[in-house]
């Protein structure tokens, strides 16, 4: 019996710290299967649930574990790198030696396949799952702040900001709040990742950008994406800013969502906001 395949083809617009088997310090980056799938199963968590994302892709937790009903695979090309780029662009001081990294411009293709038992809830999940990491994610270190930002190339990704809105809410995404900044500003992919990586060290609200001691994650996340002004004009480079849709006491004591937090920290109690400013106000398109 032949399995059903699908296959996704998508670019990296900014480079990509994508490890090895070996660890983060080995002397080049390379794009692999398993750090693919644990963003797509992120994803997928947050469209069908924990237990619908362990039977799709598989489970290893205690007495319950069990092997995916899809698998993923990479077409075969150039998966590896050493090209040296910069950890925090914004800041060379701190940023360290340049790492190897997977080069902005490189192509690649996953496979997905129908393995045996898989329904077509799950299929249609999968495939998702999938769509929503190529609008939406980003792979390897420092992933929330837009390094590693894979775009997909594929025709079912619409290229304009309503055609992104239609497409988000027909993949299943809820409980999300998405804005799209700076998309007439004309920076280039190199200036949007510098910018996303300079936030707020010890923020009013740690979790809104994160934190380092102790660690805590950033809710607030952002990609570079290729995006129209409108449907018949020519792609360009712009941010995408998300968060899940939660309400803070804000600064000032004003309520607002974790995303219009995030905008109101990075114009108003930001020490030097200059970089933020220069892309313009944010479009919140979800919700």
């Amino acid at each position: 019996m032949q399995l059903k395949t699908v296959d996704y083809t998508f670019a990296l617009l900014t480079p990509c710290f994508s490890g090895t088997a070996l660890g983060k310090n080995d002397d080049h980056a390379e794009m692999r299967v398993p750090p693919i799938r644990g963003h797509v199963r992120f994803w997928h968590r947050e469209l069908f649930g924990a237990n619908d994302a362990n039977q799709v892709w598989g489970s290893t937790s205690g007495d319950e574990g069990r092997g995916g009903r899809v698998g993923m695979r990479l077409a075969a090309g150039h998966l590896s790198d050493k090209q040296p780029a910069d950890i925090l662009p914004h800041d060379l001081k701190k940023s360290g030696n340049p790492r190897p990294s997977l080069r902005e411009g490189g192509k690649f293709m996953i496979y997905l396949q129908r393995l045996i038992g898989c329904t077509n809830n799950d299929w249609d999940h999968a495939q998702r799952a999938v769509k929503t990491w190529l609008l939406l994610g980003c792979l390897g270190l420092r992933s929330n702040r837009a390094a590693g930002s894979v775009w997909p190339l594929d025709d079912w990704a619409r290229t304009d900001a309503d055609s992104l809105k239609s497409t988000l809410i027909s993949l299943g995404l809820k409980n999300w709040s998405v804005a799209i900044v700076g998309l007439s500003a004309g920076k280039s992919e190199a200036v949007l990742r510098e910018t996303a990586s300079d936030t707020i060290a010890g923020s009013p609200h740690r979790q809104v950008f994160g934190g380092i001691s102790p660690r805590e994650p950033s809710l607030t996340k952002f990609k570079v994406a290729l995006l129209a002004p409108r449907s018949a004009e020519k792609e360009t480079p712009c941010l995408l800013a998300l968060a899940p849709h939660r309400q803070l006491q804000g600064n000032g004591g004003v309520r607002r969502t974790i995303l219009k937090e995030a905008e109101h920290l990075l114009w108003n109690v930001k020490p030097n906001p200059a970089r933020w400013k220069a892309l313009g106000a944010w479009s919140h398109i979800l919700p």
